[in-house]
């Protein structure tokens, strides 16, 4: 008994050409432009409303602790010279030849009225509050190294 074979083969186009037909449809491209300018448009807000001003303040936090360590060496420097750490920032800025330069730079990142400069013959004290919007607090004690 011979059954003639049934034609499987149906006029449908194939998976391939169906989702090239898709994607080049005008109005999926439209709408794939529309998500990439929409999420383009929230990622500059993003950048302009949170990560530049949470990147200015990581700048004064990390000038400030830079103008902090400058006064841990030079701390230990007058204490090579003098035998006892300075007592106040006056002095200790008179020691620097680029103490008028360095009073700026710490003027510009931190509170200059809440730096305090601590120290008797055996350590010392540095601490100031830095110019963010938290007034964050940093001490400094030293030397570090003989302990």
């Amino acid at each position: 008994m011979n059954l003639p074979m049934e034609d499987n083969t149906d006029g449908s186009p194939s998976f391939l050409a169906k989702m090239k037909s898709r994607v080049t449809d005008p109005r999926n491209l439209f709408f794939a432009a529309l998500a990439l300018t929409i999420g383009a448009a929230g990622a500059a807000v993003g950048w302009k409303v949170y990560l530049k001003p949470v990147r200015a303040i990581a700048d004064i936090r990390y000038q400030s602790h830079l103008g902090l360590m400058r006064l841990y060496d030079l701390q230990v420097a007058y204490h090579g010279a003098h035998g006892a750490y300075a007592n106040d920032l006056d002095t200790l800025l008179a020691s620097s030849p680029d103490g008028a330069q360095l009073r700026a730079k710490l003027a510009a990142t931190m509170d200059i009225t809440t730096l305090a400069v601590i120290g008797d013959a055996e350590r010392f004290r540095l601490e100031a509050n830095v110019l963010d919007p938290q007034r964050t607090s940093v001490k400094i004690r030293g030397p570090l190294g003989e302990r």
